[in-house]
């Protein structure tokens, strides 16, 4: 069981994603009418304030935003939070203590992903750094755990090199359950199972927190659930909204209470 203090959280997110994707922070349509889609960020902060679950279990220590400014390219959304413009929530959300999220937002990016793909030493010297800049970020933050939500990229280094394996968790908007009727690992899970509804056959889909190993998707899960319709008749981005209320954001919380409990193995 824990103990005596919250475990520290940081996030890594990717804004190309979560917001140019997900439209995370804006007002989206479904067939009910116009909903808002509250992401990750967002909801962690109001699960660990006084009433939230995570309340007295997990706080955020930070949030890591690794876009690039053509990654960002038509999306919308600036490098940082910026007064006046979307961000992926509102810009007055404050954490448990007061202190604005806007102002515990960090924007390292990850420049690694703009060399050839043939530099194969020179790509891997790049992402090395740049996770030797992640993990200077979680002592100086004093970040017990690092959530990647979207980053889209492995994270061998903390993990294998640097010794923080069981540190670093993913949240994946499906279920990464090998042998499961409904796995969609990989980048595409919407798109994997909307077009496996659009073929007439019946789908669910979900989210899933786990440990990251080396490789993706695959790591020790910590929650998961797989309770999401998927219809035939879905745009992607109301299938997005309605497994984040049904599935990622529940399993974010559920996940992260259990490893804020020790109630998982990381081996």
């Amino acid at each position: 069981m824990r103990k005596h203090r919250p475990v520290r959280l940081l996030i890594l997110t990717s804004i190309r994603d979560v917001g140019g994707d997900d439209l995370v922070g804006q007002f989206v349509s479904t067939k009910d009418g116009l909903k808002y889609m509250s992401g990750v960020v967002e909801h962690a902060v109001e699960q660990c304030r006084p009433g939230g679950a995570l309340h007295g279990m997990v706080e955020l220590a930070g949030v890591i935003n690794d876009d690039t400014q053509k990654g960002l390219a038509g999306s919308g959304y600036p490098l940082t939070p910026t007064d006046g413009e979307r961000w992926i929530h509102p810009l007055d959300l404050r954490d448990h203590r007061g202190v604005k999220v806007a102002d515990m937002t960090y924007h390292y990016p990850s420049f690694f992903r703009a060399l050839p793909l043939g530099d194969v030493s020179g790509r891997r010297a790049a992402k090395q750094e740049y996770e030797a800049g992640l993990l200077g970020a979680m002592k100086e933050l004093e970040a017990d755990v690092l959530v990647s939500d979207h980053y889209m990229a492995k994270i061998e280094y903390l993990i294998g090199d640097f010794g923080l394996y069981g540190r670093v968790l993913n949240i994946h908007p499906a279920v990464t359950k090998l042998g499961h009727p409904f796995c969609f690992r990989g980048k595409t899970p919407t798109a994997d199972a909307l077009a496996r509804a659009k073929n007439g056959c019946e789908v669910r889909t979900g989210a899933t927190l786990h440990i990251v190993n080396e490789h993706f998707d695959d790591g020790p899960i910590v929650a998961y659930a797989a309770e999401t319709p998927v219809y035939a008749d879905d745009t992607a981005q109301e299938l997005r909204w309605r497994n984040y209320q049904i599935a990622k954001l529940p399993v974010f919380t559920r996940g992260m209470l259990r490893y804020a409990r020790g109630d998982i193995a990381v081996a």
